[in-house]
């Protein structure tokens, strides 16, 4: 069974995870720099001590060891600087960068480690391992993300570490080839587990995110026509009022109901109703064409448009494409009085100041119950 790590994912999921291991790495190289600097500044406090204490040789090194690590430490100070300027680089420039600095780092170690070996340092039998142990676990936690960063900071280390081969400082060479093997196979699965548990988690909150989403959705929608429901209407709407109090822009209300919906459902069936109204659902969003309008499911037949920027003329030029656009269709009505075709009923009216939502759905509403009286399939304004 392949791992998550290294399965296809969706493009949206690909760039969370892309993200995310940018967000992670760059939270790693941080973590890891601090760490770091605090490791390098203990070995430069031990290393001055063992040197006023006479207790250590440096015979065998070109240079100091405590000049070594006061370079190492000034370096490592100049790191946020290399972060401000790896900011603004792209996704594949930045791995790539953050893969060379990680390369730096581990052959700064190495030659740290290096240098320990030659110099006869008290306790250097178990200082060296203990620092290439604790590297590579660093660089395990922090780099794993980028496995060309990890194995960037970490082969150097191990190649120093290794160095006490050809300085024939082990006892069994095999022994220490075997354990050097080992520390390689316990880094890959160990990047592997973990880069499998961070695609695990990121898959996981992408799938709440898109569950929230449709729940979202689903509070906002009216299941049957896919339209916008009544809840998300009023919002939206008071949200408009509201901007037009501000900006003194027009708004315009046209609220229809499907002439004589009883007859049709009585008639063709609930099932054929069903389908009447998202055919009225959808003549609605063809004949509404602004990308701020709303149009809304009501309530049974009854349906809403919203008309953000438009003032009364300009809903009533909405309603005659409606209309039209309704007829083309020529869906067969028995049982209707005006018409051999579904006909709509619509009410029109433009928010004046001073209105709440309630009181402009009320005269839209009276603009409806006139077309009513007055025959039906037409519209009229208040």
């Amino acid at each position: 069974m392949p791992l998550l790590s290294s399965r296809r994912h969706s493009p949206q999921l690909q760039r969370l995870l892309e993200q995310a291991g940018r967000d992670a790495l760059r939270k790693g190289t941080f973590w890891i720099w601090g760490v770091q600097l605090l490791i390098a500044l203990f070995l430069l406090f031990h290393v001055r001590v063992m040197q006023e204490m006479h207790l250590l040789v440096e015979h065998a090194l070109p240079w100091q060891l405590s000049v070594q690590l006061w370079l190492m430490v000034l370096l490592l100070l100049l790191q946020p600087a290399i972060w401000l300027w790896l900011r603004h680089l792209s996704l594949p420039r930045w791995h790539q960068s953050v893969g060379i600095l990680a390369l730096v780092w581990g052959c700064l170690w190495a030659g740290v480690i290096y240098a320990l070996l030659k110099s006869e340092l008290p306790g250097r039998s178990v200082l060296e391992p203990a620092l290439a142990a604790t590297l590579l676990l660093l660089g395990l936690i922090a780099l794993y993300p980028v496995s060309r960063a990890l194995y960037g900071f970490c082969l150097p280390i191990l190649l120093g570490f290794a160095s006490m081969l050809l300085l024939k400082t082990v006892a069994s060479p095999l022994a220490f080839v075997a354990s050097l093997l080992v520390l390689l196979v316990v880094l890959e699965t160990g990047r592997r587990m973990l880069k499998n548990w961070f695609v695990l988690a990121v898959n996981r909150e992408h799938e709440q995110r898109l569950m929230l989403q449709r729940l979202d959705a689903l509070a906002h929608q009216d299941p049957l026509t896919g339209l916008a429901n009544r809840r998300h209407f009023d919002q939206v709407c008071k949200r408009a009022i509201a901007q037009g109090v501000t900006l003194e822009m027009p708004l315009t209300l046209i609220l229809l109901d499907v002439d004589f919906f009883k007859r049709y459902n009585d008639h063709y069936g609930h099932q054929a109703g069903d389908e009447c109204l998202i055919l009225v659902a959808e003549c609605l969003e063809e004949s509404v064409r602004e990308p701020g309008d709303l149009v809304a499911r009501y309530g049974g037949e009854e349906f809403v448009v919203l008309l953000q920027e438009t003032d009364k003329a300009g809903g009533l030029q909405v309603a005659r494409r409606i209309r039209e656009t309704l007829a083309a269709r020529a869906l067969p009505h028995a049982g209707s009085e005006v018409a051999p075709h579904l006909t709509l009923s619509q009410g029109i009216a433009q928010w004046q100041a001073g209105e709440t939502l309630t009181m402009l759905l009320q005269r839209t509403d009276e603009a409806l119950y006139r077309v009513k009286e007055q025959g039906r399939d037409s519209y009229g304004a208040a």
